[in-house]
């Protein structure tokens, strides 16, 4: 049933009811139309968010797998160094017994150099007895010697520039 059938809207107000019923058209469709178009704006809301979100997973996901592959390398790298430190490791040890074995053939062949420092501290001393006999004792005339030399040397100085003693006095007076 149509309003601009309805007698009463006729009678009373001309034309009105085709007015009222074109209104009621239009905000029933209106109504329908922003209707729709929310859901439309819910729903690509929605989608954008699940794909942001699904997208920052992803961003997240990707950058957890550099970090790791970063790890893989560095421990990939540390993995090398350490055999590098092994491998100079044995060449140290080789090289080690390389020269025990250098320094017992030269001991054998040329004497230990410990036995050689002592033979010649041995000479030294026979040679410094001998000389002790010959000439006597370092130590006696030696101090003698150097008692007399420094108050002789305190006597000459003393007739040429005057002794500090009695230079202090004179400043004195």
């Amino acid at each position: 049933f149509a309003y601009f059938d309805d007698p009463r809207y006729r009678k009373d107000k001309r034309g009105s009811g085709i007015v009222k019923f074109r209104y009621r058209t239009l905000e029933e469709e209106y109504r329908t139309r922003e209707e729709d178009s929310e859901e439309e704006y819910e729903s690509l809301e929605d989608e954008y968010k699940n794909k942001t979100r699904e997208e920052e997973y992803e961003s997240l996901e990707n950058e957890y797998k550099t970090r790791e592959d970063e790890y893989e390398t560095r421990e990939d790298e540390y993995g090398i160094l350490e055999d590098e430190y092994e491998t100079l490791e044995d060449k140290y040890g080789i090289l080690e017994d390389e020269y025990r074995t250098l320094e017992k053939d030269s001991e054998e062949e040329y004497g230990s150099p410990e036995n050689q420092y002592k033979t010649r501290e041995d000479e030294y001393g026979i040679l410094e007895e001998d000389l002790e006999e010959e000439y006597g004792s370092r130590e006696d005339g030696s101090e003698n010697e150097y008692g007399t030399l420094e108050e002789d040397s305190e006597e000459d100085s003393e007739d040429e520039y005057g002794s500090p003693e009695e230079d202090s006095l004179l400043k004195k007076e």
